[in-house]
């Protein structure tokens, strides 16, 4: 009983008596965020907050846009084909979904901005407005993704 009481208090006396001898490292630091309520903070080794990484890039979609132009040849989205399903159940009687996928199948940065480009042109042509809603139902997906970037882009709301 001695020996666990010794090995149960002697790291929490060390931990206590050095645990202010170590220089805290500032990381961040409270910044203005130009009269807007909330609390703004920014890395300590910037003088001030990042106002734009990219010349003439204001919006997602611009920086969107800006990305696929820079990296049009390298992949952006992976997707893989569904190749069977099982239920297992185990010992305790739940029931779980076994699912065998393929091998991951990539899309461009490329092809993707082409498609956001089809699909935003394919709403243009249907005559949908920028003031009109738009409902996106869909699971995490390659499409879904393509048309959040349209909806983003074109200034349509969700």
């Amino acid at each position: 009983m001695r020996a666990y009481m010794v090995g149960l208090l002697v790291p929490l006396l060390l931990t206590l008596l050095f645990r202010n001898s170590k220089n805290r490292k500032k990381r961040g630091l409270p910044v203005d965020v130009g009269g807007h309520s909330g609390y703004g903070i920014r890395n300590y080794r910037f003088a001030s907050p990042v106002e734009t990484a990219w010349s003439g890039v204001t919006t997602v979609a611009e920086l969107f846009e800006h990305s696929c132009k820079l990296h049009k040849d390298k992949r952006l989205l992976g997707t893989r084909r569904l190749i069977s399903r099982e239920m297992e159940i185990s010992e305790n009687g739940r029931s779980f979904e076994k699912l065998h996928l393929g091998d991951y199948e990539w899309s461009s940065y490329g092809k993707v901005l082409e498609a956001v480009c089809n699909f935003a042109s394919g709403l243009a042509k249907l005559g949908h407005k920028k003031e009109e809603r738009v409902a996106l139902f869909a699971d995490s997906r390659e499409e879904w993704f393509i048309a959040l970037q349209v909806f983003s882009g074109a200034m349509l709301l969700l």
